[in-house]
């Protein structure tokens, strides 16, 4: 089984939120198997984030299989302790629209399951920084303005 990740889910803290709650609604599938079979009238089925749906989808997992949401338990785990985690900084926080952008071109460009976490720095003027593993990337305008502070005073010397 291979999982296709949804866009929204772009962290890593986000993935173990969602094998928290695949856990949880998986053990109460099995609590409600076993009422039912003692007798008892059924409750209604539990609530599912709209992040944990966008991974049933993802996987092209019914959501009371249980056998399959254990499977996917497992393969969640393991993609989480393998996963590869690009750290950006930017000058603002970006909204949910650009967050997801940079999430769609990551997992094209570099790794389906890539994850990424965001952080801000006023002081980068804009552009941004990425940090894969050991490498850093540096694509922020304070570092283009520092690399030619000459250029700088010509700007200036123009306004």
């Amino acid at each position: 089984m291979s999982v296709q990740l949804p866009v929204d889910l772009y962290s890593v803290d986000q993935l173990s939120a969602v094998i928290l709650e695949l856990r949880e609604y998986s053990s109460q599938l099995r609590d409600a198997a076993v009422r039912e079979k003692s007798g008892h009238t059924a409750k209604e089925p539990p609530h599912v984030s709209a992040l944990l749906l966008g991974v049933l989808h993802g996987a092209g997992i019914r959501q009371g299989n249980r056998a399959e949401l254990e499977t996917l338990v497992k393969e969640l785990e393991t993609l989480r302790a393998k996963a590869n985690v690009a750290h950006v900084t930017l000058a603002a926080l970006p909204n949910r629209t650009f967050k997801r952008q940079l999430t769609v071109w990551f997992r094209a460009e570099v790794d389906p399951a890539m994850f990424l976490t965001f952080a801000m720095r006023s002081d980068i003027g804009g552009g941004v920084i990425v940090q894969a593993g050991s490498r850093l990337y540096d694509f922020s305008f304070r570092r283009a303005l520092l690399a030619n502070k000459q250029r700088i005073a010509e700007l200036f010397g123009n306004v």
